[in-house]
Parts: structure tokens; C-alpha cells; sequence
């Protein structure tokens, strides 16, 4: 690898201080180098799930371990857990070799937040065709993060090449926000969804829009939520229906959806009491596939979010 240099010379960049009581990367790296046993894949998931119960120590020790012995993705997690400081010292420069050491190792999450870094001249100059081949390379090898940003792009009109149709590339854009949504992405629903609602999509309607939304919604997405909401309050799904609104608002609220405060206090003012113990149980009773609002593990990174 082109930077494998640089990462074995990490040590020498990060803070030698013990952070929070969590051991800091240089230590963590010495277990990783200093392994000579082979690594199965099993360990890049032993360090999710110890980054998703905050065990930050024994993240950077099985993602260290996983990279070490050619799990791309490990040193995706690695560069990430540097650039956020978890569990070690916040050092951008460190993790974007690590990005860079992890893309060449073959990694399209790392490819993705590389194409990112030149979307936004992170510590290289800002470029959108460098940022687009990237991202867009990275979304070809199935990278949902990158399908989302490369369709987010592709609609923008950004890194195009001269030659390139802008509304050419606008189709293209919806079929990556489809992988996306179908993958999992939640941006990717609600973008989706929100392209139906305004009529920006080959065969617009509704029904779509509130599918997309309702899939999101299921995930636990505030911004769902409050859609919903806010089409049940205008009956644009038949009647009227406060008491569906009211029990979307409050399940948008209660994951801090920054609107949607306001929007259940107007409708709880229109509801009777029997009317609001009825919504109340609904939102209660209420309980999403998966909860997104508190995944810790999600170490994503986007050109924007559509959540």
C-alpha cells in the first residue's frame, strides 16, 4: 500500500496521553503490529459491537488487529475513531492517512469519505470531478453512504465532465438514491420520498412518497415522522385524521425534530381529551424496526443529509 509507511509511523503523530481512562492508539496499534497470528473477519465485528456499547478500547484493539490483517474496513473504523476522537485524541491529519492507507487496501467506505475530503478540501484542494470519481467509484462497489452522495452529486450537477448531460446525469441520480433506500439508507428514503412529493421523479405520486416515508418512519427518522404527520393533519391521505398526526408529531418530537414541537401543540389544541389518550397510547404503544436516533455505531459520513 502507498501510505502503509505513513500508518506504521502513526505512533510518532498521536498524544501519548490516556484519554477518558479508554487506552489511545498508539498502544492499541502496538497490539495490532505486534500480532503475528492471523486475523479472521470476525473481528471487524467484534469491533463494531464494542464501538456500538462505547467500548472504545476494545474497538481500536480488534479494528487495529482487523486492518493489520487486510480487513479494509477495519481501517475505515480506525480513521473515523481518530477524526471524531473516540477514545484517543482528535487527529485529522492521522486519520486522513489512515483513510488514504484504507482506501488503497481496497476499502469503499474509506474510498467514499476520501472523495469526501476532496469535496470539501479537507487537507487537499476542493474538487468535485476528483470528489465524484471517488465517491461515485466507491457507490459502484455497492458502498451505500457513496451511492447516497454520488446520487446527491449526480442531481447537483457537481464533477461533471463537459461532455455530460445534466439531465442524464439527474436520472442516473435517482437510480443510486433507489440502491441507496434499498440498501438501508434512510437519507435515501426521504430524498426519495421528497422527490415524489415535488414531482421531480419519472412517475410521481403520493402513494410513493408516503412509502418511502413510512419506511423511513419505521427506522425510527424524525423527519418521516414529522412528514407524515404533517400529511395526516392535511388529510392529503383522505380524511383529516388529527389523532394519526398528533401520534406522528410526538414520536418526531421525541427524537428532536426541530419543527415538530410546535406542529403537536397545534394539533393537541384541536384534539378532545378521550381524542389525545388515544394518540398518547398510539405513540406509546409505538415501537420502531430498528431505532436510528440512537445507533452510537453509525460512523457515516455524507455530502449532506436528507434524515
Amino acid at each position: 500500500m502507498r501510505y502503509l509507511e505513513a500508518l506504521t509511523g502513526l505512533c510518532d503523530v498521536f498524544s501519548s496521553r490516556v484519554t477518558g481512562g479508554a487506552l489511545i492508539l498508539p498502544a492499541a496499534f502496538a497490539l495490532a503490529l505486534s500480532a503475528a497470528e492471523a486475523v479472521h473477519a470476525s473481528v471487524l465485528d467484534e469491533g463494531l459491537a464494542a464501538l456500538e456499547e462505547e467500548r472504545f478500547e476494545d474497538a481500536l484493539s480488534h479494528f487495529n488487529a482487523g486492518f493489520e490483517s487486510g480487513e479494509a474496513d477495519a481501517g475505515f473504523y480506525l480513521a473515523r475513531m481518530a477524526e471524531l476522537g473516540l477514545g484517543v485524541s482528535p487527529d485529522p491529519e492521522a486519520a486522513r492517512v489512515l483513510f488514504l492507507a484504507a482506501a488503497d487496501a481496497g476499502s469503499a467506505r474509506a474510498l467514499n469519505r476520501v472523495g469526501l475530503m476532496h469535496f470539501r478540501g479537507e487537507g487537499v484542494l476542493q474538487d468535485f470531478e476528483m470528489a465524484r470519481a471517488m465517491i461515485c467509484e466507491a457507490a459502484e462497489a455497492g458502498d451505500r453512504d457513496a451511492l447516497f452522495n454520488c446520487a446527491g452529486m449526480l442531481a447537483e450537477g457537481l464533477g461533471l465532465a463537459d461532455d455530460e448531460d445534466p439531465q442524464e446525469a439527474a436520472g442516473r441520480a435517482f437510480e443510486h438514491y433507489r440502491a441507496a433506500a434499498q440498501a438501508g439508507h434512510i437519507g435515501a428514503m426521504n430524498a426519495l420520498a421528497y422527490a415524489h412529493l415535488d414531482g421531480a421523479i419519472p412517475d410521481a405520486s403520493l402513494d410513493a412518497a408516503t412509502a418511502h416515508f413510512e419506511q423511513a418512519a419505521a427506522l425510527g427518522n424524525p423527519v418521516a415522522l414529522f412528514e407524515l404527520g404533517a400529511l395526516y393533519e392535511a388529510g392529503a391521505l383522505g380524511e383529516i385524521d388529527l389523532v394519526t398526526a398528533h401520534k406522528h408529531y410526538n414520536l418526531a418530537a421525541a427524537r428532536r425534530h426541530p419543527d415538530a414541537g410546535a406542529a403537536l401543540a397545534r394539533v393537541t389544541d384541536q384534539l378532545s381529551s378521550e381524542q389525545l389518550r388515544t394518540a398518547q397510547r398510539a405513540a406509546r404503544d409505538w415501537a420502531p424496526e430498528n431505532d436510528v436516533s440512537e445507533d452510537a455505531g453509525d460512523l457515516s459520513d455524507e455530502v449532506s443529509r436528507i434524515e
